[in-house]
């Protein structure tokens, strides 16, 4: 018998897997008294590495992945962005409605309306009001009774610093304040102020 791939010489072996005649260059040997000819052991080979790849990557996917700090970050802030949504979306209690009493906070009036003066010359080009019930309501939001909170303030426009706003009966011992629109001016507390 001849061998396949070299008809010139003489068979000595026989493939185990295609049953192939085989001359001694072409045989080789697998495992002991097991021959296979180049192409079976090169589809063998093949096919045993495929299957390795195979069995790692299942190895792989079926490892369990660890958490780390920034899965948890993840976790945390969807959480809360969804608590927030869920609030906005569906309302919560609304806040308790914080009322002042103007008359008896005059600073608190006094920041007020100085806030709103800078929002009135935002708005028209750099002028100040000539009053402060030009004001309302668009800068300011005071209706009925609230416009007498006004009658408090002493309100001036200035040439140089644009206004003039301040308290006309500041407290005793009191900083009196005067708001411009250039900032504050301090100066001594009034000792003859409003008690």
């Amino acid at each position: 018998m001849q061998c396949k791939f070299h008809p010139g010489m003489r068979a000595e072996q026989i493939c185990n897997t295609c049953g192939a005649p085989l001359c001694s260059e072409c045989a080789e040997e697998v495992r002991p008294g097991e021959y296979t000819c180049f192409q079976c052991a090169m589809l063998q080979s093949v096919s045993q590495v495929g299957t390795t790849l195979a069995e790692k990557r299942g190895k792989a996917t079926k490892k369990k992945k660890k958490w780390g700090p920034f899965q948890y970050f993840v976790l945390v802030s969807s959480m809360l962005i969804a608590v927030m949504w869920g609030v906005i979306l569906f309302g919560g209690q609304p806040a308790p409605a914080a009322r002042v009493d103007l008359a008896k906070k005059g600073r608190v009036l006094l920041f007020l309306v100085d806030s709103a003066v800078k929002r009135y010359a935002h708005y028209e080009g750099r002028k100040y009001p000539e009053s402060l019930r030009d004001l309302v309501p668009k800068y300011l939001a005071f209706k009925g009774p609230e416009l007498a909170y006004l009658d408090l303030l002493n309100y001036v426009r200035d040439p140089f610093k644009g206004y003039r706003l301040s308290l006309k009966h500041p407290k005793k011992e009191e900083m009196h304040l005067v708001l411009t629109a250039e900032g504050i001016e301090y100066s001594s507390p009034v000792p003859g102020g409003a008690q």
